[in-house]
């Protein structure tokens, strides 16, 4: 099925926050947005037709209704940090560590730890300095990776975010705008716990604090 102009042009600006970040701030020229639509994407339609269908996206109440839900969602976020974590992936099941891990009355008390669990294994992510302690729970051969030196940022976010459309996409587009890549992510609502690497930190950290402020 051919899509129409509209059709081709939404899908893109859908797809790129910079640019619908731009069109909700009226800071950018739109027959030079419709030149570069145009050419970085091959679209064989006239300038002005792109030109409209930008226009229309841009007053679509969909589009102006979804933005305002969105930043009133980060609207007072509290966003924290903490250093020196590492993610530990196993090859053993949620169940078989389950049984393992509460015969085991020495960890009980670690409640800086996060359990990650999939289909095939687990991932803990704990304190560096207890890294160490944990690996024992485990032979070599089941001990499938360890990433340290990451950071991780707690955001709470309004309450409504389990009832709101692309709160957890605008928070990983806000972070690739800056060039970081989100090695964890864990979703318990209203709260995100993201994990960068150490040096993107303060980067990362600004970069949320900019999305809050602009609700």
């Amino acid at each position: 099925m051919t899509l129409s102009v509209n059709q081709q042009v939404w899908k893109i600006l859908q797809s790129d926050l910079a640019i619908q970040k731009d069109l909700a701030r009226k800071t950018i020229n739109m027959r030079a947005l419709a030149k570069y639509l145009i050419k970085k994407y091959d679209l064989r339609s006239s300038l002005d037709s792109i030109i409209s269908a930008i226009r229309r996206f841009q007053s679509d109440e969909t589009f102006e209704e979804e933005e305002e839900s969105l930043l009133h969602i980060f609207q007072d976020a509290n966003i924290s940090t903490k250093n020196n974590v590492t993610v530990l992936t196993t090859h053993i099941s949620p169940g078989e560590f389950h049984r393992r891990f509460c015969k085991t009355n020495g960890h009980q008390n670690h409640h800086g730890m996060r359990i990650v669990t999939g289909t095939d294994g687990i991932k803990l992510i704990v304190d560096q300095h207890e890294l160490e302690e944990f690996k024992g729970l485990f032979t070599k051969e089941e001990i499938a990776g360890i990433e340290s030196e990451l950071s991780e940022m707690s955001v709470t976010v309004h309450e409504k975010a389990a009832q709101t459309k692309g709160v957890i996409a605008r928070l990983a587009s806000e972070l690739s705008l800056s060039n970081i890549n989100i090695h964890e992510l864990i979703v318990s609502m209203p709260e995100f716990l993201i994990y960068v690497k150490h040096k993107d930190l303060v980067k990362a950290h600004d970069s949320l604090l900019k999305l809050s402020k602009e609700s």
